[in-house]
């Protein structure tokens, strides 16, 4: 079932962000396209320290635990095989429909931030930081960045920018 060579490959040659962004690419459904998405994150590092593609992360289920999401991830993952177009046969895509883009928290990169969610055709972009009570606790509002001159690291003010597709 798992190919360790192959494993052991990608993981010395991709990082966990790449990763996402391959999982992002092959993702589309309603007004989302996967493949815009990502090209226009590459165009735009400057705008974003990570992302994480996903089902809500705070979105409660009737047990409180959000763990109705995590199900289908995994239940997708486990029966997901990659099949061209005009195959009949169809698996279950990465269910997916949650962007979360960490940024520092900058009028002009928010800003810029919330214009690619209305061209994504997000049905909903929002944007948190610490000051929202519902995530102070989750939401650390330091953002550690290198200054390329030396490893010193400097807290910078952060918000999660969160584009949701129905």
């Amino acid at each position: 079932m798992l190919d360790l060579t192959l494993i052991q490959t990608i993981a010395q040659s991709y990082s966990p962000q790449e990763l996402f962004a391959a999982l992002v690419w092959q993702r589309r459904f309603n007004q989302f396209n996967g493949e815009k998405v990502i090209t226009d994150l590459s165009q735009h590092p400057n705008l974003w320290s990570s992302f994480l593609f996903t089902k809500p992360i705070f979105a409660p289920d009737e047990n409180g635990l959000s763990f109705g999401g995590v199900i289908d991830t995994l239940l997708a993952m486990a029966n997901y095989r990659p099949m061209p177009e005009t195959s009949i046969i169809h698996f279950v895509a990465y269910p997916a429909d949650t962007l979360y883009i960490l940024s520092e928290n900058q009028d002009t990169k928010v800003s810029q931030l919330l214009d690619l969610g209305k061209k994504w055709r997000a049905d909903s972009v929002e944007v948190t930081d610490g000051t929202n009570e519902e995530y102070s606790f989750r939401l650390k509002r330091q953002l550690r960045t290198r200054l390329e001159s030396n490893d010193v690291q400097h807290p910078r003010d952060a918000v999660v920018v969160c584009y949701w597709w129905d």
